[in-house]
C-alpha cells in the first residue's frame, strides 16, 4: 500500500464465493478488508494460483471517501467498493439530491406521513412497503408527464 505504514496482507481463499484480501495497518492495528467475487477474479484473469494471487495483492491500494478509508484493487475487472454514506455525509447526500418539485427528504416525508394515516396490516409489514413503493411511483415529480393532444 502507497501511504508509507507497513502493512500484512492476508488473501483468504471463499471458494466459490471468491476471495478475501485483509490488509493489517501494523502501526495502527486497523484492519481493510476487500472480497472480490468469483466473477470478479475471473474478469481480472486471475485464479487461485500463488502468481495470481500475489499479483492481486500487488494490485491493493487505499482509497478515502468522505473520510472513511477503503481498499481496492487497480486490476481491471475487479469492482471498486461501493461507498455507503453515514452519518453527517448521508444527511447531506439526502439532502442535496433534488427533484423537480422540492427535495428527496421532503418526499420520503410526505409519503411516510401518508403511510402512517393509512396503517396498512399485513405479516412482517410487507404491505406497508408495498404501499409505500406504490404511493413514491404513484407521486414520483421526476417521472415524466405526457400530455397527450385533444383531437
Amino acid at each position: 500500500l502507497q501511504d508509507g505504514d507497513m502493512y500484512t496482507i492476508g488473501i483468504f481463499d471463499m471458494e466459490p464465493a471468491g476471495v478475501v484480501i485483509r490488509a493489517l495497518n501494523n502501526a495502527t492495528a486497523k484492519y481493510y478488508a476487500l472480497g472480490p467475487t468469483e466473477s470478479e477474479l475471473a474478469a481480472a484473469k486471475l485464479g487461485r494460483n500463488e502468481s495470481d494471487l500475489a499479483r492481486l495483492a500487488e494490485s491493493v491500494d487505499l482509497l478515502e471517501v468522505g473520510g472513511t478509508t477503503f481498499i481496492y484493487s487497480s486490476l481491471p475487472g475487479i469492482c471498486k467498493p461501493k461507498i455507503i454514506p453515514t452519518g453527517e455525509t448521508a444527511k447531506d447526500f439526502m439532502n442535496g439530491l433534488t427533484l423537480r418539485d422540492g427535495s428527496l427528504v421532503q418526499l420520503l416525508t410526505t409519503g411516510l406521513s401518508e403511510l402512517c394515516k393509512v396503517k396498512p396490516q399485513g405479516p412482517g409489514g410487507i404491505d406497508a412497503v408495498r404501499w409505500l413503493g406504490e404511493w413514491l411511483l404513484a407521486n414520483n415529480p421526476n417521472q415524466p408527464a405526457v400530455e397527450e393532444p385533444e383531437d
